[in-house]
């Protein structure tokens, strides 16, 4: 294996201290160069940026979104008919016959409207039961169901036999709500159908009739 060793090792001591003539030279050089290459003129500095505003100046306000809650309307409270048990109105029931007071129950619990009799040249043949739509219809006596259909100003009705030659009939049902069927036996407060507007009519309600022997007479007499 073989070193090498500077030459500078095998100087003398007191040689070694001798600054270098040759590094003097470059050192020289270099820094000569260096002031021929450097700029002739002076470096540009960066504009200082300002904002001005005058104190007379008004602001406006920054518009943001209004936020407003608004109370919830009441609902309104559902109105509650309340009838009396037995219902009945200002006719007086013009059948005083054997058959009076006959009939066991009211076939619908709402007031009457209209009575029997003449209401000018026309003859209404039972009295008016103002149930509105959809109240529930019932037998006003143990009985047979005799008839089930829809014709004429009655629209759509049921007529039940009670025996004794006493009947009754029952009009303007809703159609298709009926809810018995003819040869049906049924009991008083059987559920027949729901009053509507069927037939002549000018607004929904029951049309309510009884018959003795086949002759019409006023239901006021027989109800109870």
């Amino acid at each position: 294996m073989s070193v090498t060793v500077p030459a500078a090792a095998h100087m003398e001591p007191s040689s070694r201290e001798i600054e270098s003539t040759a590094s003097a030279a470059s050192a020289s050089a270099i820094l000569q160069q260096s002031a021929a290459i450097a700029p002739t003129e002076p470096a540009q500095t960066v504009p200082i940026q300002s904002f001005a505003s005058s104190v007379e100046t008004e602001i406006s306000a920054a518009t943001r979104d209004a936020i407003k809650v608004k109370a919830p309307e009441p609902e309104p409270e559902p109105v509650v008919e309340v009838y009396a048990a037995a219902p009945s109105g200002s006719f007086s029931g013009s059948y005083n016959g054997a058959f009076a007071g006959f009939l066991t129950q009211w076939p619908a619990n709402a007031p009457v409207n209209d009575g029997f009799g003449y209401r000018g040249s026309e003859f209404h043949g039972g009295i008016d039961i103002m149930t509105g739509s959809g109240m529930t219809v019932v037998s006003a006596a143990p009985g047979v169901v005799t008839q089930v259909t829809y014709g004429g100003g009655w629209g759509q009705y049921v007529k039940v036999d009670h025996g004794s030659g006493v009947s009754t009939l029952y009009a303007h049902f809703i159609q298709g709500s009926q809810m018995v069927s003819p040869g049906q036996t049924v009991a008083a407060g059987t559920p027949l159908g729901l009053s509507g507007s069927t037939g002549y009519v000018t607004v929904a309600h029951l049309h309510f009739e009884t018959y003795v022997n086949g002759t019409r007479v006023d239901p006021m007499g027989l109800l109870p």
